[in-house]
């Protein structure tokens, strides 16, 4: 079989030719016990004999560890209770007994190691152990594939999907839910709607591991329709399907949706888990809606998620987001044992507040009490993440609390935050805001990967300073660099040209996002314009600029 081409930087796959001529494998739907093995109630003794009896881990390593011969259906149960403990070093115990007896060559035991590590996350003895095998089956190669997704690293997963087409195996469904959930996590729509093809054209996609996963995948990559189209196709819709679903739709800005989903998938009688109620929340936090979310965590402390953290920070942050400081704080103050993602919850939620608050005062006391919160998580002993850093130096850029943001810029670095793209941003947007446009741009530089975020915040840094020439040469570079401008980007453009005065420059500019990036021009654009002209005192030229150049649009 030919090989596919690499994962490469974009991601784009291509399936080989080959694979779409054959139908997948057996196909288990999400029902069956997919690549997992059922936990054995059923020990066999030492002298061979099977009888039932319940089995005690300790006693079992033990006996395993003291080298005493067993059976070779004694070791999945031994090794399953590893997987419960996510024990890799227990499992290498047993492990090790097993290779010691020779019964590594058994195929089942010995692909049951492989989805041991795989779950234990020590994805380099289960390529090994993956290697060694025997025979590998789809089994084999699906929980390797699995080990890799949930070990964050998806392109590995997919050059393993590649080894696996190669030797001539075909997949399952569970096979290409969890390929398609790699391209999810790569965010690479172009192979996940070549899986889709392959799905429609064996008539599988009304699978519910397949559903579930292009639901995510098109959710990710910005396409609510496509999600909510593969979402609608399933025909045994489970609890992760509808939650899949109302995900999508909190990812994309649609919370009526969302909720619309939630209460039909109540009306079908299937009962939320954490994750459906952590999502429903979500949308209640988009939509400032008090009264949906207290109902939501009503039923959450009905289905007996009352101590659930994840569901107690979501309503946390939909208290602080409407204005109700002294309920999250009451909530805050009762978790016993606060967990860093509790603090950048309440962190953030103070971030949202200032943004949302009425005078400057009110927006002072709730950045002040953010960075008292963030010196209080420092002497908690837990240490900030990519997350705290981003939402706190986001507060010092509205309080333009310089002498702050450089601590914090001092922390980054000693904790080696620095070079992740969503903190270096945030630094460039700081010293903007606090007026140090030199810091700015060295933080700029800095920044082993820019995104259009990052280029965009530091031309509109060197605009609102009025460094025109190093904007619009920013402006160039980033075009160089392959980055495409967005609307916000073309108004921090015109506004350098605005401040400077350069009416043809300006025009040009605007003409470039028109015709070159197909930007409709929207309300800013034609206030950068109006602004340029008024600061030349030519009145009638500001007036009669969006009558040439269309319409305003909001």
């Amino acid at each position: 079989m030919a090989s596919l081409p690499s994962v490469a930087v974009n991601g784009n796959l291509k399936l080989d030719q080959e694979f779409r001529k054959h139908p997948t494998s057996f196909l288990p739907s999400e029902r069956s016990t997919n690549v997992s093995y059922q936990k054995s109630h059923t020990v066999t003794t030492l002298n061979g004999s099977s009888e039932p009896k319940s089995l005690d881990f300790r006693e079992a390593l033990s006996m395993i560890r003291e080298g005493e011969n067993v059976e070779s259906t004694y070791y999945v149960p031994v090794l399953q209770e590893c997987i419960d403990k996510n024990s890799a070093s227990e499992a290498k115990i047993v492990h090790a007994h097993i290779v010691k007896t020779g019964t590594h060559q058994d195929l089942f035991v010995s692909t049951f190691l492989v989805n041991v590590y795989a779950k234990c996350g020590n994805m380099e003895i289960a390529r090994k152990v993956f290697d060694n095998l025997p025979k590998r089956n789809v089994i084999s190669w699906t929980s390797l594939m699995t080990g890799y997704v949930h070990s964050s690293q998806p392109e590995v997963a997919i050059h393993v999907f590649q080894e696996m087409l190669e030797a001539g195996a075909y997949p399952t469904n569970y096979t290409l839910g969890i390929v398609l959930n790699a391209c999810s996590s790569l965010q690479s729509v172009y192979l996940g709607k070549q899986l889709h093809a392959y799905s429609i054209k064996y008539q599988i996609d009304f699978d519910t591991s397949i559903g579930n996963s292009l639901c995510s995948l098109y959710s990710k990559c910005g396409t609510l329709e496509s999600a909510v189209k593969a979402f609608k196709k399933i025909e045994e819709k489970n609890v992760i399907s509808w939650t899949a679903a109302i995900s999508a739709c909190g990812d994309n800005g649609e919370a009526v949706r969302g909720l619309k989903f939630f209460t039909e998938m109540l009306s079908e009688g299937i009962e939320p888990n954490e994750y459906t109620l952590t999502s429903v929340l979500s949308l209640c936090c988009l939509m400032l809606s008090l009264d949906v979310g207290t109902q939501v965590h009503s039923l959450s402390i009905k289905l007996g998620y009352e101590l659930n953290l994840p569901i107690r920070n979501s309503i946390m942050y939909l208290y602080l987001k409407c204005g109700l400081i002294n309920e999250a704080r009451e909530l805050f103050n009762g978790i016993g044992a606060i967990s860093l993602v509790t603090w950048n919850a309440m962190i953030a939620g103070h971030a949202q507040i200032m943004d949302l608050a009425e005078d400057n005062l009110s927006a002072y006391q709730s950045g002040t009490e953010a960075l008292n919160l963030f010196l209080k998580l420092n002497r908690s002993g837990l240490k900030p993440d990519l997350f705290t850093f981003s939402s706190i130096l986001t507060i010092c850029s509205s309080l333009v609390a310089l002498q702050q943001g450089e601590q914090i810029h001092a922390q980054t670095i000693k904790s080696g935050f620095l070079s992740d793209r969503v903190v270096g941003t945030a630094l460039v947007n700081m010293y903007n805001k606090c007026g140090s446009i030199e810091k700015a741009s060295k933080a700029f530089v800095e920044m082993s990967t820019r995104t259009l975020i990052s280029w965009t915040t530091m031309i509109a840094g060197f605009a609102q300073h009025g460094k025109t020439q190093q904007a619009l040469q920013l402006f160039e570079d980033m075009r160089i660099a392959g980055v495409r401008p967005n609307q916000v980007t073309f108004v921090s453009v015109l506004s350098a040209c605005s401040q400077a005065g350069m009416v043809n420059e300006a025009l040009g500019f605007f003409e470039m996002m028109k015709k070159d990036y197909r930007i409709k021009p929207v309300l800013d654009h034609f206030a950068c314009l109006i602004d340029m002209y008024m600061r030349l005192g030519s009145v009638r030229r500001s007036l009669c600029s969006c009558q040439e150049n269309g319409s305003c649009t909001k």
